[in-house]
């Protein structure tokens, strides 16, 4: 399988979640998602199981009192650590939006584009251009081949 199958899997799947609203810890198409809900239900679709959380309450202002633990769960079920430059199809990119701390995800659609939940308008499709790109933190890939 190659880049463009995968980017083609992924455009199938991506309608499924166009309608869906973004709601703080939601893990559900029909109550909402936020950025971590839509990975989980995203790579499911793939055979991914990813964590929805680590085992504690996620509160609102989390990133406040532990701003490390969006980006250790992350680091804790993988390892795969990949270049700005070498992002393919499926990888999951993660961002710094607030104060320089990590609280944001989406998964990659091509090299240049990826999918994640915004607060309010639900659903994006971004192009990795530069307000994203200085907001970029690092990336990690989930299938262990390269396309």
């Amino acid at each position: 399988m190659n880049k463009e199958y995968y980017e083609e899997e992924i455009r199938k799947i991506l309608p499924k979640f166009k309608n869906v609203k973004f709601v703080h810890n939601g893990r559900s198409l029909d109550e909402g998602l936020d950025c971590l809900g839509f990975l989980v239900l995203f790579y499911k679709e793939f055979g991914i199981n990813i964590p929805s959380d680590d085992g504690k309450p996620i509160e609102r202002d989390w990133y406040k009192k532990d701003p490390e633990r969006y980006i250790r769960a992350i680091r804790n079920f993988c390892s795969n650590e990949v270049k700005i430059n070498e992002l393919q199809p499926l990888d999951l990119v993660y961002f710094a939006v607030k104060r320089n701390i990590i609280t944001h995800t989406g998964v990659m659609i091509n090299d240049r584009e990826f999918a994640h939940m915004a607060p309010r308008k639900g659903l994006l499709i971004s192009r990795l251009n530069r307000p994203w790109r200085r907001r970029f933190r690092g990336a990690v890939r989930l299938i262990d081949k390269k396309l």
